[in-house]
């Protein structure tokens, strides 16, 4: 009797859900996309029931495509972008739009829990630091701002556990989404610290109860089978977030695993076993035998988000170029950046949009352009948008690679940006090292639906996705331009010393 899967991922410009065989072949696959909302400045917000009708609807037509038998789908697994705070009454319904990873409105509670419980003290409990973008800030920022909505709060939910609650009835969460609540998560002993709950002035119970990654939290209910094309009972597992799932369908299973996401945000993961944790660095439970195994992550805030800022907003002629020759418009934009050489001729980009995390931990950062002149084009904004994404990201791995962290060599870059030779070429050249390509890497979906078979049972362990790595595209480093480019991250690491106080500045003129 035949075996399927169905991995599904809650990204933040939208959500793509896949059915999976045994043997790792895709049978269809569906993609929806929705808004983010910017109502205030460092505000960043989607409206929860977009997750689960993204979710509904792709798995849906996944299962279409798939043509298959739904009772042979053995199970189910959720990843999605993180954290996010959704606060859920008792009836399971969604109290405000989640306020997602991005959003920087809790600066106040931030710096009102470094002087609570401090860095040192979060650090030693969960391997992170306190900041805006951890869920624990968000939900304090819920209870301090909108009293009556915390109030009626039943529980906190990511923008993975939503759409699993909507397919099981339950409010829970999994390891790997709890360790981005960062200060009450104990990530050693994968509990919630309840002392500290208590002590920063919120709830226990409004904290949702963690499950390991791939163990089953659940069945699809009536009410989901029938939204969803799924079979009534078909076992759910708790899921992951969408950057351990990524680095599953990448083959990042192992000690010393280096993989990079280059999606809306950077997400770069170095996977290890030991208990050895880095300052700065974002560290949560991997998915992949998530009672023993950790990933530590070099997380910007932004990526390819930069590059969809310049398509949405300046890139109406590469749209209708785009549209005369019958390609993606992205195509369009590399074309353009590719004429330029390293460097850009002088222009570099701060791309910090909206703050920034990893190294620098920057709430009140915003995007910034240097060394404009009249011989710049759009090419040159372009390729500057990516080498800026890219510099932020090797200031990460300087930090990394610094502190000794072990890396296995080649790095293995997927996502949205990696299908652009452009960028993979530029993270070698500045990073120097080589850099492998997987044109049909499967994504985060498909990570997820590995980690579903292996809590079901289909799978006997991770190390099945070795067996179905293709890697299609070698980038190496070139000397030259990577000395150019160290000459340009002196700059760009001193411009940001020189604006820092000017951010906070202006960030008083907005309020």
């Amino acid at each position: 009797m035949p075996s399927y899967l169905v991995g599904s991922d809650v990204g933040t410009s939208g959500t793509k859900s896949v059915v999976m065989d045994e043997s790792g072949a895709i049978l269809g696959s569906h993609t929806i996309e929705y808004p983010l909302l910017t109502p205030r400045p460092g505000w960043a917000e989607q409206n929860p029931e977009w997750y689960w009708n993204a979710v509904a609807d792709t798995i849906k037509e996944s299962v279409k495509q798939a043509r298959i038998d739904a009772k042979h789908i053995k199970g189910v697994s959720v990843s999605a972008l993180a954290p996010a705070c959704i606060l859920v009454d008792k009836d399971l319904k969604p109290l405000q739009n989640a306020h997602i990873w991005m959003d920087r409105r809790g600066i106040a509670e931030s710096g009102w829990l470094k002087e609570k419980i401090g860095d040192d003290d979060s650090f030693a409990v969960s391997a992170n630091i306190i900041d805006p973008y951890y869920a624990t800030v968000k939900l304090l920022w819920e209870k301090n701002n909108r009293p009556e909505l915390y109030r009626q709060a039943y529980k906190i939910q990511t923008a993975a556990d939503y759409p699993a609650m909507k397919l099981t009835g339950k409010a829970v969460t999994d390891y790997s989404n709890a360790s981005l609540y960062s200060v009450c998560f104990d990530i050693v002993k994968r509990k919630w610290r309840t002392d500290i709950i208590e002590r920063i002035g919120l709830d226990a119970d409004k904290f949702p109860q963690a499950f390991a990654c791939d163990a089953v939290i659940g069945e699809v209910t009536a009410q989901a089978a029938e939204r969803t094309g799924l079979y009534k009972g078909t076992p759910v597992v708790a899921g992951t977030v969408d950057a351990n799932a990524a680095y599953v369908a990448g083959g990042a299973i192992d000690d010393g695993d280096f993989s990079l996401a280059m999606g809306t945000a950077g997400c770069m993961g170095v996977i290890h076993k030991d208990p050895q944790f880095t300052k700065n660095m974002v560290t949560i439970v991997h998915s992949a035998d998530s009672e023993i195994m950790y990933s530590t992550l070099a997380t910007t805030v932004s990526f390819g988000a930069v590059t969809r800022y310049y398509r949405d907003n300046y890139g109406q002629l590469e749209k209708q170029t785009a549209d005369l020759l019958g390609m993606d418009v992205y195509e369009i934009m590399n074309l353009e950046a590719q004429k330029i050489s390293a460097g850009s001729d002088g222009l570099i980009v701060l791309p910090y949009f909206m703050g920034e995390r990893t190294p620098i931990w920057d709430p009140y950062a915003r995007g910034m352009v240097f060394g404009l002149s009249l011989a710049h084009t759009r090419g040159h904004f372009l390729r500057a948008l990516m080498e800026g994404a890219v510099l932020a990201l090797y200031d990460n791995y300087k930090y990394m690679k610094d502190s000794g962290m072990k890396t296995n060599l080649p790095l293995v870059v997927g996502e949205g940006g990696a299908k652009s030779a452009l960028w993979r070429q530029i993270v070698s050249d500045m990073f120097n090292v080589h850099v492998t390509y997987m044109k049909e890497s499967k994504g985060a979906p498909a990570g997820n639906a590995v980690v579903a078979g292996v809590g079901t049972g289909v799978f006997k362990d991770y190390t099945v996705v070795k067996e179905w790595l293709k890697f299609s595209d070698d980038h190496f480093p070139d000397e030259d331009r990577h000395k150019k480019y160290m000459e340009i991250f002196k700059v760009y690491k001193n411009l940001y010393m020189h604006v820092k106080e000017d951010y906070l500045q202006l960030a008083k003129l907005q309020q």
